[in-house]
């Protein structure tokens, strides 16, 4: 097995900014509640009209900066929002799932076994291009962190305890379940070849196991001594399944090689944290597609040194972003979109180089969420109890 720890010359600086979908962090991070923050406001000036089920905004927004970018701000829909969870979009940038009630408190996030009672809340679908919502159904439901073209990952806390994962169409009809037992499952993701990870314990336990469905059975990977696999993620090329493992305050990614069936042990481990708790672990995770990453890299928010960094679970390689960085999308082969404490930025950082050249494009806290073609993403931004959708065009120079 390969150790990798990332080098100690690297300072730690920074605020922890940032969860791998609870955006409420980041109003931490800027010292007072994110509906502080300015609306979302239209070519002509004016702002967005507020309703239940949120807005249109029918101009574009072309913003001139003092900066080596060109670019293009196009609001999409500003949506109720329970004010800690950032959206997940659908690939094509056309549908948003919102957590628009509930889902707020850690014990629900992270499947706790003293959990008490039912917190999932409720998503409402938005679709981008019509101004339409639908609410899913389904009772107490909680947004997932894994999407594909068919709709999002979604749990249920059941009123005996347990725990169900199930797919929630982008339409807003009736979700399709995908997990449905006796036990607590959580922190699904979605993988190549029609693949689905989680987590899951016993009611009555407290140590998740790691289950890979496959397209000819489950795999189980028992939970580590004393300890628990948390928040599972494929690599983009499929061939690597990269998990969290909390054991004794320390916080490691593991890395499994996937063919046919997953290995049974990592193969290469990276050391995050010696003193962590379940919350931090929660908060290393980057919400993104990881195919759009490409090859065996894995992106996530150090506990340690509070920046974002790609691991290469090929090579060992980690390298880490700028200082107060919280947040990324990859844009192309160099070119990220990194969400920091203060701004969006553009910035480049190849894995043979770790030299950081960050542009500043937008002031405030927007988190990119969604790469599109042609230099195209979706960005979010929480305002309180709303959340603004906006497209970002970065457009060629003069």
């Amino acid at each position: 097995m390969h150790r990798t720890v990332v080098p100690a010359r690297c300072r730690a600086v920074g605020s922890l900014v940032f969860a791998f979908m609870p955006a409420v962090l980041f109003a931490a991070a800027c010292g007072g509640p994110l509906g502080g923050s300015r609306p979302l406001v239209a070519a002509d000036g004016e702002g967005p009209q507020r309703t239940d089920v949120g807005t249109r905004e029918p101009a574009q927004l072309v913003l001139a900066r003092q900066s080596a970018v060109r670019f293009r701000l196009v609001p999409l829909q500003t949506c109720p929002s329970n004010g800690f969870t950032l959206p997940i979009v659908s690939p094509d940038g056309t549908y948003a799932a919102v957590q628009s009630l509930g889902a707020a408190r850690w014990q629900t996030l992270l499947a706790s076994s003293n959990e008490h009672g039912l917190d999932g809340g409720r998503i409402t679908m938005h679709d981008l291009t019509k101004g339409t919502s639908a609410v899913v159904p389904g009772g107490e439901v909680l947004l997932g962190r894994s999407a594909d073209t068919r709709g999002c990952l979604i749990e249920s806390p059941r009123p005996d305890g347990s725990r169900w994962i199930g797919l929630a169409p982008w339409d807003g009809s009736e979700p399709q379940w995908l997990v449905q037992d006796e036990q607590v499952n959580a922190f699904a993701s979605i993988g190549p070849k029609d693949r689905l990870v989680w987590c899951r314990r016993a009611r009555e336990g407290n140590q998740f196991d790691l289950v890979v469905r496959h397209a000819d059975g489950e795999q189980v990977i028992p939970a580590p001594e004393d300890g628990n696999w948390l928040a599972p993620q494929f690599t983009g090329d499929g061939r690597s399944l990269v998990v969290l493992r909390l054991r004794d305050g320390v916080l490691s990614a593991c890395c499994f090689a996937v063919g046919d069936r997953a290995a049974d042990h990592p193969e290469r481990v990276l050391d995050l944290s010696w003193r962590a708790t379940a919350p931090m672990a929660y908060q290393t995770v980057v919400p993104q597609r990881m195919e759009l990453l490409g090859g065996a890299q894995w992106a996530f928010f150090h506990p340690r040194f509070r920046r974002v960094g790609l691991w290469d679970v090929r090579s060992g390689q980690s390298k880490l972003f700028g200082t107060g960085s919280a947040s990324i999308v990859q844009l192309d082969a160099e070119r990220f979109l990194v969400a920091t404490t203060d701004g969006l930025d553009i910035d480049s950082l190849t894995m043979g180089d770790a030299r950081s050249d960050a542009s500043r494009l937008l002031d405030g806290v927007w988190v990119p969420l969604l790469r599109l073609a042609d230099d195209r993403a979706v960005i979010a931004r929480m305002r309180g109890t709303q959340v603004d959708i906006a497209r970002l065009d970065l457009l060629p120079p003069n």
